[in-house]
């Protein structure tokens, strides 16, 4: 399978209400797109994400996503990939379930390992 990486920058979810923030994750995660969102997600919205994704659970097309948040400190910089004003030291990635592994996060540095 081959998968597709969307950085999502503040700007384009930070007029969404939450609800749409998630319905929006959903839509491109049963995509096949691993999400990198800028903005993050509160503890609310992760809770309602791994909600609304239990009622799209299909076993032969989508089996549900996988949810990583982290802190990158205070020296991570982004400010190339997101542009100058971004101040967000919280991400969020979204991926299907079955696209990514964790190999290491320690130390704001998050690794993981694209499946095929």
């Amino acid at each position: 399978m081959r998968y597709r990486v969307d950085f999502i920058p503040f700007t384009e979810t930070h007029d969404l209400s939450s609800d749409e923030k998630i319905r929006y994750i959903l839509s491109k995660v049963m995509r096949n797109t691993i999400l990198i969102l800028e903005s993050g997600l509160t503890h609310s919205e992760e809770l309602d994400l791994i909600q609304k994704t239990m009622g799209k659970i299909d076993y032969e097309d989508f089996i549900g996503v996988k949810l990583f948040s982290f802190d990158a400190g205070d020296d991570f910089k982004w400010s190339k990939l997101f542009g100058k004003g971004s101040k967000n030291k919280v991400f969020t990635i979204v991926a299907p379930n079955e696209a990514v592994s964790v190999i290491k996060d320690k130390r704001g540095i998050l690794s993981i390992r694209i499946n095929s």
